[in-house]
């Protein structure tokens, strides 16, 4: 599928994520796929024209997102993920079935893997909430998360690789490096120390 024929607000999203879409195993699917440094990428979840779950003789789109976060070594390597619906009946239009998807779709795992095969050693910092970097800070996991006090918090690489795929439903960071912890708050700088 072109992207050019979703709308800015959604080809931005897509953007932001390092996202791609490619056409799936039948014309009325549509796969999208994290850039993971493969050729072809690595697929978080498809959207497929099929009959509508509550009104007979309609079509809707049906998402499907990898889920991964529940896996125990999730936070320790990639791992096989699962692949389930999500929504309801399904979606009227592809670019809303997409949106499903993202909201969705956990492959931090894969992010993070990549970024441990290929030696990334960086850092980002940034200055946020004070008690949302405590919080950060005393999380388990990911591991890598520092708070420097003041607001200020630390991710390894590692640790922002897991954001980075993280779903839009909880913490995630962009990829213009924007840490967004609630929708419904301005997300926050990161810069790249090294």
């Amino acid at each position: 599928m072109d992207i050019s024929r979703l709308s800015a607000h959604a080809q931005d999203d897509l953007r932001r994520r390092s996202l791609f879409l490619r056409s799936g195993d039948t014309p009325k699917s549509v796969e999208i796929r994290v850039d993971d440094g493969s050729r072809d990428g690595f697929v978080i979840g498809w959207v497929r024209q099929e009959p509508h779950a509550f009104r007979p003789r309609s079509l809707a789109w049906q998402a499907y997102a990898r889920h991964a976060m529940n896996d125990p070594d999730y936070w320790r390597r990639r791992v096989e993920g699962r692949y389930a619906e999500y929504g309801g009946g399904g979606e009227e239009s592809v670019e809303s079935a997409i949106r499903e998807v993202l909201y969705a779709a956990s492959y931090g795992d894969v992010l993070a893997a990549r970024e441990r095969e290929t030696g990334g050693n960086g850092t980002y910092v940034g200055t946020i909430d004070e008690r949302q970097a405590q919080w950060l800070g005393s999380l388990d996991e990911p591991k890598g998360m520092t708070h420097l006090g003041g607001g200020r918090i630390r991710f390894t690489g590692t640790a922002a690789a897991y954001f980075r795929g993280g779903p839009q439903s909880g913490p995630y960071i962009d990829a213009t490096h924007l840490l967004h912890l609630d929708p419904l708050d301005e997300p926050y700088q990161l810069t790249r120390e090294r």
